[in-house]
């Protein structure tokens, strides 16, 4: 009777095992030898500069590759080799579509270097040393001896007031030139009156309290001048 149940229970153990193969198997053939989990649509988010093709080839993912070979987190650190890309994260949408999403870094400004100029973002990274470009104001005063495209620039981080600026005046069209001369910056303006922050502390309030007095400046006909902030005293125009 012993030698009867081993009998069984081995028997039954043996079907068990078989039945886990086989199963082992389809599932193996389903996921990895058929196209039910291939890369079927790749969608990008985010990108304002780095075209979506750039975003797709970087991430080394390509359509009809299986979305189960997919690691996360090197294709995180792929994308994010182009200096132009900030922060990216990926959604993975089973059975077959891939979502990425990207943060671009936001540039600012430009600083004259030999005979190139290098663009940085609102967080004083270097992203691109190029050619002159018409939309981003020309920062000079603060000298720039190294730096790594990707990495924040010491010299501007360093420079509390700077660093506070730059994410001010991104995307506002308004300068061309920032002087810095030690505790004073000088905005210079597209409409010919310059912005003077002189030791100022909140240079987030400074700056909006000039652009008023700018903007009711410009509105009235004025394109010539300064508008002066010292120590964080009241606004002075000076034409």
């Amino acid at each position: 009777m012993v030698e009867e149940r081993q009998y069984k229970a081995k028997k039954r153990f043996s079907i068990f095992t078989i039945f886990l193969l086989i199963f082992a198997i389809i599932l193996y053939i389903i996921l990895f030898r058929t196209s039910l989990f291939d890369v079927k649509n790749i969608y990008v988010y985010g990108t304002r500069t780095v075209d979506k093709s750039d975003v797709i080839r970087l991430s080394g993912i390509e359509i009809g590759s299986n979305i189960l070979k997919i690691n996360k987190s090197d294709v995180i650190k792929s994308i994010m080799r182009d200096p132009y890309i900030k922060d990216a994260s990926i959604n993975i949408l089973y059975p077959s579509k891939v979502e990425i999403k990207v943060d671009e870094r936001l540039l600012a400004a430009q600083i004259n270097y030999k005979d190139k100029f290098l663009y940085v973002d609102t967080d004083c990274v270097a992203v691109q040393l190029g050619d002159y470009n018409n939309k981003l104001p020309i920062l000079s005063g603060i000298n720039i001896e190294k730096f790594e495209i990707g990495s924040k620039i010491d010299n501007l981080s360093n420079n509390k007031d700077i660093a506070k600026l730059l994410p001010l005046i991104y995307n506002k069209n308004i300068y061309n030139a920032i002087i810095v001369n030690g505790s004073k910056i000088t905005l210079k303006t597209n409409s010919g009156i310059n912005v003077v922050l002189e030791n100022v502390d909140d240079i987030n309030y400074s700056l909006n309290f000039s652009e008023k007095i700018l903007n009711d400046l410009e509105k009235k006909g004025y394109n010539s001048g300064n508008v002066l902030i010292v120590s964080n005293g009241n606004p002075i125009y000076t034409p």
